[in-house]
């Protein structure tokens, strides 16, 4: 049997079916039971089957009623399905003509596909975004036929030239759709097309023109754009560095106005998107990553980088370095000159970093090591010497390093050119961040002296063991002791004559380095030029005070110094003292008060002075607050005069040691970073030849007091007052404009400084070597100098007086003249001071320098009105 149907559940469909079947069954059994009922009533005898057959008839009858009655049951359901199904199309139809009416109603263009992608509705809004679609969109158009009539229409701008990747592309989309993306059309407008998969598996798209929205964008990107591409140009051509960009094709994109100026090309020649002329002066080896330097025919140094940008393109930095590389040139020479200089001196000399490696090294360093300078400099102190070397003099190296001076004594442990005994100094070197880089070391042979003091010794324990017996014996060991000390002092006059007359050849190098640094600072450059310029400024600076205060020293322990005692009032110099010192004072924030005494003493003018000076000077340095007072007092034997300050004072265990060579206490090291520790050992000296008492007293943590005690002078016999230097006032720029100056000296790296130095104030430098060359000079003048300035020692036993006269003589006037020299002799003072001619002392100033250069200027123009 067929298997029973739920008619009640069954659609319209399906109950059509069921009726037709039941029909179909109904008719088989009419037929079956009016066969039945014919062979009953004709009479035809079946062996008693006939009543079999009418019962199988009676049944057929009563199923066939109940497939009657079922089928009416079929209809009735089939008539109340069709009535839900007339209300539910009625509601399709409904909600269809709403959705249509709220499709029509949306602002953006509408259209839904079916999952066979037929297009099922749509909305008039697509068609007025995309006009071409008038007459052929419709509903049932397959996706295909739509992405075909745009393509071939021209008006989707992706799709022109490449029908095919579009539609590809697009279908793609269609299928994949879970966002939004745009579609540039051919007239400019823009779509947004928005498109969602539905439950059926169809797809919803909504197309809202935004070509204005984007049309703003792009104003405001062209507007931001500008204002970049404004600002980027402002800011490339403020920088003092020339900027080119290239393409990958080494093709110009943009550059500056420097480039133009350093590359020496006019900016009319250079276009975007062309290469570089062949006549431009930089050099292109890019794309690549570095930097370079070229010199152009014009003769500039630059310094070339390029950096490679993303998009194979490349960027490169002209940076002019002429007067980098030049400076670099003469502070080389200028290095080479002070090696020359330290190599001649009869010392060990080093300089050893804070790591403890040498950096420095002097040929009589080298040579007493028996070591090549690449075995020594860069290695450190143990490696160089040794164990048996470094571990005595640990201590005074950790001290060195922690800030503090030191003076010890060594014994070598195996002489070496005669060395046996030594003394060293280490004198840190102090940054003036108050950091300590390193120290030098200074080590002087003391063998003969500590040899005499051997024999003296010995001579002392024989003459203790045996008076009477070796009394000839001791005459002759007094004998060759008395030997051995003329020796050691002979030794040790000869070595500070030899200082002494060494200032002209050792500050010759180092006044030509002040020079052209001097040049150097007063340059326009960068910020990095100019701080090294400062620093080596700084160092030459403290290389000169170092130098001046060690032959000071020497002409001092040579007897070479000049004592010219004379009366004078105290007070006029303690009043001078007062007016110098008072500007530097107030600079650092402290009070100077002057309590002078109407008395007048007997001593030497100039000498006093620098010993005050020198009072005041530490003073000063050694104080962070409060007031200084420079006084005088009558005391037992004389005038007591000098300098009280409210600084930190010195420890009473250690006031014996302020005048000793190269003492810098611990206690002070944080208070001032400069200094060598032989101010007051000048001043014990100067003292020591003057015959005058030094007073020295001091509290711990409240101040000390610096004192010397004068004689009475005759006060009949001071009516003269002292000769003092005049001030010169520093000349301003205009002053010094257009002033010729001719140069003579023998050296041509202080002749190339001088001149460089000159022609930065706007002078006319004229140089010569010696007094031929400056007379031969002037015959191709057209009019003579307004200046002369000569050195005092020349070449060939020459001197800077007789040039000077020779030159009057040429000229037949005397013009003003000036001598620069490193002789600081009475002897070269007088005769300078008889011609009426202004001294300047190397190494010079340029300060100094340009005010004596101002003073004679306005003497020469004086004369000529």
């Amino acid at each position: 049997m067929e298997p029973a149907v739920d008619l009640s559940r069954a659609d319209s469909a399906t109950l059509l079916q069921h009726i037709a079947q039941l029909e179909k069954d109904n008719a088989k059994l009419r037929k079956i039971n009016n066969a039945l009922i014919y062979r009953v009533e004709s009479g035809m005898a079946d062996n008693g089957n006939s009543f079999t057959i009418f019962q199988v008839s009676a049944e057929l009858e009563k199923r066939i009623q109940e497939r009657t009655h079922a089928l009416e049951r079929a209809i009735n359901d089939l008539k109340t399905s069709n009535i839900a199904l007339e209300e539910a199309r009625l509601a399709a139809e409904q909600a269809n003509n709403r959705l249509g009416v709220a499709v029509d109603t949306i602002a953006d263009g509408f259209a839904q596909w079916d999952q066979y992608d037929r297009l099922v509705r749509f909305n008039q809004r697509i068609v007025e975004l995309l006009p071409v679609l008038r007459g052929h969109v419709r509903t049932g158009m397959h996706f295909a036929e739509y992405l075909d009539h745009l393509a071939e229409s021209g008006a989707v701008l992706d799709a022109m030239g490449q029908a095919g990747r579009w539609r590809a592309l697009r279908y793609r989309q269609h299928q994949d759709s879970n966002g939004s993306y745009l579609e540039p059309l051919s007239d400019g407008r823009c779509l947004r097309i928005s498109e969602r998969a539905t439950a059926d598996g169809g797809r919803v798209a909504i197309y809202t023109d935004i070509s204005e929205i984007k049309r703003q964008e792009q104003l405001l990107r062209q507007q931001d754009q500008a204002a970049h591409r404004q600002l980027l140009a402002a800011t490339v051509n403020s920088l003092r560095q020339g900027i080119a960009v290239f393409d990958q094709h080494s093709q110009l994109l943009a550059w500056n106005h420097r480039f133009c100026e350093l590359a020496g090309l006019h900016p009319a020649t250079l276009s975007i998107g062309q290469a570089l002329p062949e006549d431009a002066e930089i050099p292109l080896l890019c794309p690549i990553s570095g930097s370079y330097e070229v010199e152009t025919c014009h003769g500039l140094v630059l310094e070339i980088e390029s950096c490679p940008m993303p998009n194979a393109g490349f960027v490169i930095t002209c940076s002019d370095v002429t007067a980098r590389k030049h400076d670099e040139r003469a502070l080389r020479e200028s290095e080479s000159k002070l090696r020359l200089i330290t190599d001649a001196l009869p010392a060990l000399i080093s300089y050893v970093d804070k790591d403890q490696v040498y950096r420095f090294t002097n040929k009589g360093y080298e040579d007493w090591f028996g070591k090549p300078v690449n075995e020594i400099n860069g290695h450190t102190l143990r490696e160089v010497l040794g164990p048996d070397l470094y571990d005595p003099r640990r201590h005074f190296v950790e001290q060195a390093l922690a800030g503090v001076s030191s003076v010890f004594e060594l014994k070598m442990p195996a002489p070496k050119r005669s060395v046996e005994y030594a003394q060293a100094a280490f004198i840190p070197h102090i940054g003036e961040d108050g950091a300590v880089h390193g120290f030098y070391a200074l080590i002087q042979d003391i063998t003969q002296t500590r040899r005499a003091e051997q024999v003296l010794q010995q001579a002392k324990e024989e003459l203790e063991q045996s008076v009477t017996a070796r009394t000839v014996e001791l005459r002759d060991a007094n004998t060759q002791l008395r030997a051995a000390i003329v020796a050691a002092e002979e030794a040790n006059l000869s070595k500070t004559r030899f200082f002494a007359a060494a200032s002209h050849d050792l500050l010759q190098p180092l006044n030509a380095a002040r020079l052209f640094v001097a040049s150097l600072a007063e340059r326009e450059g960068s910020a990095d030029s100019m701080r090294l310029a400062q620093h080596a400024a700084s160092s030459l600076e403290a290389v000169d005070d170092l130098i001046n205060t060690l032959l000071e020293l020497s002409r001092i322990d040579a007897g070479a110094l000049q004592i010219t005692p004379n009366h004078f009032h105290l007070d006029q110099l303690l009043r001078q003292l007062s007016i110098e010192f008072s500007p530097l004072v107030a600079e650092r924030g402290l009070k100077l008060r002057c309590h002078p005494l109407p008395v007048v003493v007997h001593s030497d003018w100039v000498l006093l002075g620098r010993i005050l000076r020198n009072f005041l000077s530490n003073a000063l340095r050694y104080s962070e607050q409060g007031s200084l007072l420079l006084g005088a007092r009558r005391v037992n034997d004389g005038v007591l005069v000098g300098v009280w300050d409210q600084g930190q004072g010195i420890p009473a265990g250690k006031l014996s040691l302020v005048f000793e060579e190269f003492q810098r206490l611990a206690e002070h090291s944080g208070m001032c970073s400069k200094g060598l520790g032989l101010g007051l050992a000048i001043v014990k000296r100067l003292a020591t030849r003057l015959q005058h008492r030094l007073v020295v007293q001091s509290h711990y943590g409240r101040g000390s007091f610096f004192g010397i005690v004068l004689p009475y002078g005759q006060a009949e016999a001071a009516s003269l007052f002292p000769r003092q230097q005049e001030r010169v006032a520093s000349p301003g720029p205009s002053e010094l404009q257009g002033l010729s100056v001719l140069l003579i000296d023998n050296e041509p790296a202080i002749l190339a400084g001088m001149s460089t130095l000159l022609s930065g104030w706007g002078c006319l430098p004229l140089v010569a070597a010696n007094t031929a060359q400056a007379v031969s000079l002037l015959r191709q003048l057209s009019r003579p100098p307004d200046v002369i300035l000569a050195d005092y020692h020349l070449d060939n036993e020459e001197r800077g007086p007789q040039a000077i006269v020779a030159l009057y003589e040429a000229l037949g006037q005397r013009i003003p003249a000036a001598i620069i020299t490193a002789d600081r002799t009475p002897e070269v003072a007088a005769q300078i001071a008889a011609e009426s001619w202004a001294m300047l002392t190397k190494p010079v100033r340029p300060a100094r320098l340009r005010a004596l250069i101002g003073h004679l200027g306005r003497l020469a123009q004086s004369g000529a009105d």
